[in-house]
């Protein structure tokens, strides 16, 4: 029994050693309106900000929904380092909204 304990306890102490730490977030972008600019809150104004909370919280994913591929290419602009899987459902490229991840 004494022989188990131990084995038991080094088995879980190497596992937390080898543990590692993934940061996943999602957010749902808000696509490129006229109608939210003319308000005030419109994609440049959200853009920075956005970028800004994904490069402090350093994510290793973020899901971005309801990015159009102009928004695509302003937040890979400002986040050097990521890339993006993902394709725009009009077309199957970059027309229509675009569930991706960074």
């Amino acid at each position: 029994m004494k022989k188990l304990s131990c084995l038991l306890f080094f088995l879980l102490c190497g596992i937390t050693v080898c543990a590692q730490q993934l940061t996943v977030a999602t957010c749902n972008i808000r696509y490129d309106s006229q109608e939210d600019a003319e308000k005030g809150n419109g994609w440049k104004q959200r853009c920075p900000f956005i970028c800004q909370q994904i490069r402090f919280n350093d994510f290793d994913i973020f899901g971005a929904l309801e990015v159009l591929y102009n928004q695509l290419v302003d937040m890979l602009d400002a986040l050097p380092g990521y890339a993006f899987i993902g394709v725009g459902r009009d077309d199957g490229a970059t027309a229509g909204n675009m569930p991706h991840i960074l």
